[in-house]
């Protein structure tokens, strides 16, 4: 009978729970921003996830978005080449919190504070002009990582679980693809339309891969 080792098993389930609480966090982040927003300012639905930065939600986005991107910066993969698409991603998630997108109050807001409008009225918002690329590096590094990374496997032979969790890498990172193509055709044919649910889409894909990846589903 072998004897399993503690710390290597206590290692295993730390990167396992560190894997689900990246999925975790992602799925309730969209869902969580909207409901709060709808309840404390009466948004029934924002320009975008993004958007949300401009509501009471922004310290909810913000640091839903720090976490994220600190647990992927930190991520240790298989290779050197992963941990530096890890760390892209995690910078870029940070980003995505610290460097908001362009001031937009929605009209819930502005009836209420309508000197929101006034564009000599100072607000801190933190630099702007970034978001868009940080938002870009993200999506393109998670859905390369799904779709190339996650399908790896360092077992001579892959098991039949291995095989499904594979499916469903490859179905993520093509539906954050999908997702962010759609973002940029509306926002190229109707800039004014809200974009939160491709952006939910995109974001619960990346939430499932890594909820795939820590065995919360298809477990070995």
């Amino acid at each position: 009978m072998v004897a399993v080792q503690p710390g290597k098993t206590d290692f295993t389930v730390s990167y396992l729970t560190l894997r689900k609480a990246i999925g975790w966090i992602g799925i309730a982040m969209p869902l969580v921003v909207k409901t709060g927003a709808s309840l404390s300012e009466h948004i029934p639905l924002n320009a975008s996830i993004s958007a949300y930065y401009y509501t009471s939600m922004r310290d909810v986005l913000v640091g839903a978005l720090l976490a994220i991107g600190v647990f992927l910066y930190f991520y240790r993969g298989r290779d050197r080449g992963e941990n530096v698409l890890m760390g892209i991603a995690g910078l870029a998630a940070i980003g995505i919190g610290l460097l908001p997108m362009d001031p937009y109050y929605h009209p819930a807001i502005l009836k209420e504070f309508p000197e929101l409008a006034d564009p000599r009225c100072y607000f801190n918002y933190g630099p702007r002009g970034y978001h868009l690329y940080a938002v870009l590096a993200f999506f393109g590094t998670v859905s390369y990582i799904s779709l190339f990374q996650f399908t790896k496997t360092d077992q001579p032979v892959m098991t039949a679980q291995k095989r499904k969790r594979n499916k469903v890498y490859v179905a993520c990172g093509l539906t954050m693809i999908g997702a962010f193509a759609v973002i940029l055709y509306l926002k190229y044919r109707w800039p004014t339309a809200s974009i939160f649910w491709p952006e939910t889409i995109a974001i619960v894909a990346f939430s499932v891969s890594w909820l795939t990846k820590g065995q919360q589903i298809l477990k070995d």
